[in-house]
């Protein structure tokens, strides 16, 4: 089983940097960060033809987060840089709780 190292982030703004959306990566993760810096010019080229501002990044990620739920928070700064960070959703919910009340309602089902 292939591993993820790294993730492409691509932002398109509006000239103010008022407005600003995600768009898609070429894949959707990478099995090291050199590949992903292989593929982040060539996709700030592809997707800036169209847009008056492309921002992109690749950003290593540990291989465990694949087993978390997480959002991606960015910002795009006024020195046209992007700040990125991995924030994990309920981080104190463990698969034994989950098994203990799916278990809960199996035993309450029998009854």
């Amino acid at each position: 089983m292939e591993h993820i190292a790294a993730f492409m982030l691509l932002i398109a703004c509006s000239d103010d940097l008022q407005a600003c959306k995600e768009y898609p990566a070429p894949a959707i993760g990478y099995e090291t960060v050199e590949d992903c810096h292989s593929e982040l010019m060539p996709a700030i080229r592809t997707m800036g033809a169209a847009q008056p501002k492309t921002y992109g990044k690749c950003v290593e990620i540990d291989p465990a987060l694949l087993y978390e739920d997480a959002e991606i928070v960015w910002d795009v700064t006024q020195q046209g840089g992007i700040e990125v960070t991995l924030e994990v959703i309920n981080p104190h919910m463990s698969l034994q709780s989950v098994a203990s009340v799916e278990g809960q309602k199996t035993h309450n089902n029998v009854n």
